[in-house]
């Protein structure tokens, strides 16, 4: 038995569920299948450069219910070692997301009813990467619960082609997602050249070439943009390019780290334009009055629709009373002047 884990009795449902059934050698596909992006010819090409990866798993599946009566049993793994897969590439956020509470919710009340698929981490002894069932795990360290899973060596053909699977099923997959996603897979060898990922979506090398390119988009940039999924195609493009001029990049980043420690409340749009060193629509400008040891006296901030001057606590009462109390003599030498200039 591997440390960190518990065996229980296996019973081996929904071990690959959510895995597209694929057709036998020679047997036609559905016409009405519409599968969305990446579309079927990735899983083709999956199945061609690496002997049906997907089909393998359901092969696994088979082998581990015929190897259960002789041991081969589900493990409660440690939740806190086992990572997500290389290829997983959705957003964070969605631990914030209702379904995902609600998931949650029902896990702690009827127990983890499908158990996830894990293969031994390559690099980090001991610990161990998610197949498929990466909200099951977070569930789990949620609850601070084990996860149930089994652990098998897969191949990065069998990960990859596991997120091939889930990406299936979502909805509304981002630019910026389906970039990272495809660059992972150009990376790890999934496919061997871009051209033989477009190829497989039936694309362009351009296109690939253009979709994968902004996977070079700094983490950080995408952490000060908030909900990075709302780019659109031309708001990565204006990134790239900020990204690959070097002074651009410099001040992009510096932008990026007042962001993320900035206002948490500031909308994407306003993120974006400030990152592409922009004015955001209806900004406001400020400029201060500082004594001599730089601390700040008082701030004069202008909008289209107003200019307020607000002076600092915490030593500068009495100037704003003194500005306060000399009001009516500026207003009257301001109509002089005015007056003058007619």
């Amino acid at each position: 038995m591997r440390e960190g884990k518990v065996k229980r009795a296996f019973n081996l449902s929904a071990i690959t569920a959510d895995l597209p059934t694929l057709p036998a050698e020679g047997e036609a596909r559905e016409e009405n299948a519409r599968p969305r992006f990446p579309a079927v010819p990735i899983a083709k090409a999956i199945e061609t450069q690496h002997r049906n990866a997907m089909a393998e798993l359901k092969a696994l599946e088979a082998a581990i219910e015929q190897q259960r009566a002789g041991g081969l049993i589900i493990e409660e793994v440690d939740s806190a070692l086992a990572d997500p897969s290389p290829y997983w590439d959705r957003d964070i956020r969605f631990l914030q997301d209702k379904n995902f509470a609600e998931f949650v919710e029902d896990i702690r009340r009827n127990g983890q009813q499908s158990p996830a698929l894990l293969r031994p981490h390559p690099t980090d002894a001991g610990r161990f990467e998610v197949c498929f069932g990466h909200r099951r795990l977070f569930a789990c360290r949620s609850l601070g619960t084990r996860l149930r899973a089994v652990v098998q060596t897969l191949s990065e053909a069998q990960m990859a082609g596991a997120a091939y699977s889930e990406n299936a099923h979502r909805e509304g997959v981002s630019t910026l997602e389906q970039s990272r996603a495809l660059a992972k897979w150009v990376e790890r060898g999934v496919f061997p050249t871009k051209q033989a990922l477009a190829d497989a979506l039936n694309v362009s090398r351009s296109h690939v070439s253009n979709l994968t390119s902004y996977a070079e988009i700094p983490d950080r940039v995408l952490e000060a943009l908030g909900d990075w999924r709302k780019c659109t195609f031309r708001d990565a493009n204006n990134l790239l390019k900020a990204t690959r001029e070097p002074s651009r990049r410099a001040l992009m980043l510096e932008s990026a780290d007042r962001l993320i420690d900035g206002d948490p409340e500031l909308g994407f749009h306003v993120r974006l334009t400030l990152l592409l060193g922009q004015k955001p629509a209806g900004a406001v400008e400020s400029e201060d009055l500082r004594d001599a040891s730089g601390r700040v006296l008082a701030e004069r901030k202008r909008s289209k629709r107003s200019i307020a001057i607000t002076f600092a606590t915490g030593g500068s009462e009495g100037l704003a009373d003194f500005v306060w109390s000399k009001m009516p003599s500026l207003l009257e030498e301001f109509r002089r002047q005015q007056g003058a200039r007619k």
